[in-house]
């Protein structure tokens, strides 16, 4: 099957004059779809990759690829940023991932909600991002690395996340955000919540980033499924 166009982000000549996405990106060419999803491109078009195949829509990571970062640094470069607007003040979406984290470098999968400019880039880093609800499933060179937690920003507030948990649910009620997380897909049990009626920006995703010091061998998220409001967005 011909793999349906992509319309990516700005090449990187522009990326310095501006951070706003082009369009919507439809990803085509295997047995699933995700659909509506918009793709920031890493630096050079380089610096991640994602495939869609039987058994969701695989991730992967690239050397010296930083999330956090929207121009490149330190010998750290924006890496790809997959991410899906989300509209009004009631939804909820549901994610079950896996990942791969061979031992080596630090990997980081960086995944969650991004609160801020409209049409602004959703790194991490991004200025414009009001509020964040950033999980991270980490690995590196020794034990102390292998985390997998939930953080808010601004604030820093972190909690640990069981590592064989199989969905994670992000709910907005109002003004009030909330992270769920659920052992067999069907009982959730809150993690952290908060009440954002101090926010005021016009942009919520959901978003995929990703971080590599150094050659990730091979890391990858597998999204099995992404849920918004019960609907099946991988199919």
């Amino acid at each position: 099957m011909k793999a349906l166009p992509l319309r990516l982000l700005l090449p990187a000549a522009l990326a310095l004059l501006s951070s706003a996405c082009v369009g919507a990106a439809l990803f085509g060419g295997g047995p699933r779809v995700l659909e509506d999803m918009d793709t920031w491109t890493g630096w050079n078009g380089a610096y991640g990759r994602y495939e869609p195949e039987s058994g969701g829509l695989y991730y992967y990571l690239s050397a010296k690829q930083d999330d956090t970062r929207d121009e490149p640094s330190d010998g750290y470069f924006p890496g790809l940023i997959l991410s899906r607007e989300l509209s009004g003040t009631s939804w909820t979406v549901d994610v079950g991932a896996d990942f791969r984290l061979p031992p080596g470098c630090i990997k980081r999968f960086s995944y969650g909600i991004w609160v801020g400019g409209d049409a602004a880039r959703p790194s991490i880093g991004n200025p414009s991002g009001a509020l964040k609800l950033l999980v991270q499933r980490q690995n590196g060179p020794s034990k102390i690395f292998d985390t997998f937690e939930l953080v808010l920003l601004p604030g820093g507030r972190q909690v640990e996340l069981p590592k064989k948990l199989k969905t994670l649910r992000f709910e907005r009620s109002g003004s009030v955000y909330t992270v769920y997380y659920s052992m067999n897909r069907r009982d959730f049990v809150a993690a952290l919540s908060v009440d954002a009626s101090s926010v005021d920006a016009p942009s919520q995703k959901f978003f995929i980033g990703g971080f590599s010091s150094g050659d990730p061998a091979g890391a990858y998220m597998r999204v099995r499924n992404f849920e918004l409001n019960g609907q099946e967005i991988l199919r």
